[in-house]
């Protein structure tokens, strides 16, 4: 196998690995690595067509990138209904991706104590809810964001929008129970500090407004 042979099973590879990608972003850029190694392929090879095409999708590629990292992004958090339909229908239509991050998430409504849809150009792309536990803090239960948009702007945004909103409501320091892994990483991204034991965390928290230490 000649090292020709071998780049064009490489750029296969990343072809077929963009398609797995869930952020558009994502796909985009895997898409363009991609297409950047046919072109070196096809060239090698003395092949016009394969060259000339993917030149073309390396220009396609850049292009929707630019659109995507200058766009500017409307964000609007909205408060609805602990009973809401809506809110009702999107938890069961996102059940299975949502557990992958909170195992073991039950929305009950009689307990839920703030419900946000994070909106994303009017779109939603994410819910949040916390309950009040029995010492009056406040727990946040969900912190989602369905696929596709998962690139920490709508959680950039969540929090701090929340820095505004939640003090004014008596609230001055988030809890936050860790789901799997990645919202561990996730929390982490976004203020949060484990509490107590690093081997044996079952609780984060993250002040708001500045105020360090205190507790709601």
């Amino acid at each position: 196998m000649t090292a020709v042979d071998i780049l064009g099973y490489v750029a296969s590879v990343l072809a077929a690995y963009s398609l797995t990608m869930k952020s558009v972003l994502r796909l985009r850029v895997m898409s363009l690595i991609a297409s950047v190694a046919f072109s070196v392929y096809g060239f090698l090879l003395g092949s016009v067509p394969i060259a000339g095409l993917n030149v073309l999708i390396v220009f396609i590629n850049l292009y929707f990138i630019r659109q995507m990292l200058t766009h500017k992004t409307y964000f609007k958090l909205l408060e609805v209904d602990r009973t809401s339909s809506y809110l009702k229908s999107f938890l069961e239509f996102y059940q299975g991706d949502i557990a992958r991050f909170f195992p073991n998430f039950e929305y009950d409504t009689s307990r839920a104590d703030m419900v946000y849809l994070i909106l994303r150009d009017l779109q939603p792309v994410g819910l949040f809810i916390t309950e009040r536990d029995s010492t009056g803090r406040a727990v946040v239960k969900l912190d989602y964001v369905i696929p596709g948009y998962r690139d920490l702007k709508a959680g950039q945004f969540l929090y701090e929008e929340l820095e505004q909103r939640l003090p004014e409501r008596g609230i001055k320091t988030l809890y936050s129970v860790p789901g799997s892994d990645e919202h561990h990483n996730y929390l982490k991204r976004m203020g949060f500090r484990p509490q107590g034991d690093m081997q044996k965390v079952k609780l984060y928290a993250r002040d708001l407004g500045g105020n360090a230490g205190a507790e709601s």
